[in-house]
């Protein structure tokens, strides 16, 4: 039988100095690509070092709001899986899904804490 009002913690809590040091770590990156880029001269590899800062920058950004160590692993292989998808649409050039993940990387960023602050708030339990 299942229980409704227990929630279960869904694994290994991720120690504070771990999230912070991630976060700092990805945003100090983050900063010297974007401070690279303009050395850059070609145009597909520019687009894609200013993006994969953008990445590791909302992907850093969202582990000051994760609480558990699968959360932060899985946030860590979004952030390579969008890394792939903006290789693959920065150097082909394809300005529609370009653009697209330009807005939806830092948008599920910013969900994070939104979805941390909204779970604790129980509408139908």
């Amino acid at each position: 039988m299942s229980d409704n009002i227990i929630d279960r913690s869904p694994g290994k809590a991720l120690p504070r100095p771990i999230a912070v040091f991630t976060t700092v770590l990805m945003w100090a990156v983050a900063i010297v690509l974007w401070s690279i880029s303009p050395l850059v001269t070609d145009s597909a590899a520019n687009n894609f070092v200013i993006d994969t800062a953008l990445v590791l920058a909302s992907v850093g950004f969202s582990m000051l709001f994760i609480d558990w160590v699968r959360t932060a692993v899985r946030a860590l292989f979004f952030g390579v899986i969008a890394i792939a998808l903006f290789a693959i649409v920065d150097l082909n050039e394809i300005l529609v899904f370009t653009y697209t993940l330009r807005m939806i990387v830092p948008l599920f960023a910013l969900y994070t804490p939104v979805n941390r602050i909204s779970a604790n708030f129980r509408i139908f339990a």
